[in-house]
């Protein structure tokens, strides 16, 4: 009796360890999607966010030009220097943007390998519980004890 009963304990650890680790997996495939979803989120974010700086730099450089062709002054250094200003600037913009845009790829992929081993820690432990149990089970059932 005592072995039936052992058997079914380790039986339903066993099963339960089981369902465990593969709602685990499941739960590790949603958080990466999730994650590659929110990737392709911030990537559309920065895309717009460079196009509109691109575009306030050209409708600077337009309004100099304007101005200084008004004015008579197109072809002076003082004009040149402002226009070299813009792009500057602009450049200056589109690089920190790329910079951040990496920080946060960086952040995306370390969270994934986080979530990863997360759910390796939850197996090993699955794994060493149902381990336990079996030991437990075999005690009961009196296998470790020394033959008399």
């Amino acid at each position: 009796m005592a072995i039936a009963t052992s058997t079914a304990i380790l039986a339903a650890t066993l099963a339960t360890t089981a369902v465990s680790v593969s709602q685990g997996k499941k739960a590790q495939a949603a958080s990466e999607k999730a994650q590659a979803i929110d990737t392709k989120r911030q990537n559309f974010q920065m895309a717009r966010e460079k196009r509109k700086q691109i575009r306030q730099a050209r409708a600077a450089q337009a309004e100099v030009q304007a101005t200084s062709f008004a004015q008579g002054t197109a072809a002076t250094s003082k004009t040149a220097a402002i226009s070299g200003n813009i792009a500057s600037e602009r450049a200056q913009n589109l690089s920190f943007l790329d910079t951040s845009q990496g920080f946060t790829q960086a952040i995306g992929r370390q969270n994934i390998i986080a979530s990863r081993a997360r759910n390796a820690q939850a197996t090993t432990q699955a794994l060493g519980k149902l381990a336990v149990a079996g030991i437990g089970a075999g005690d009961e059932a009196g296998l470790f004890d020394k033959p008399e």
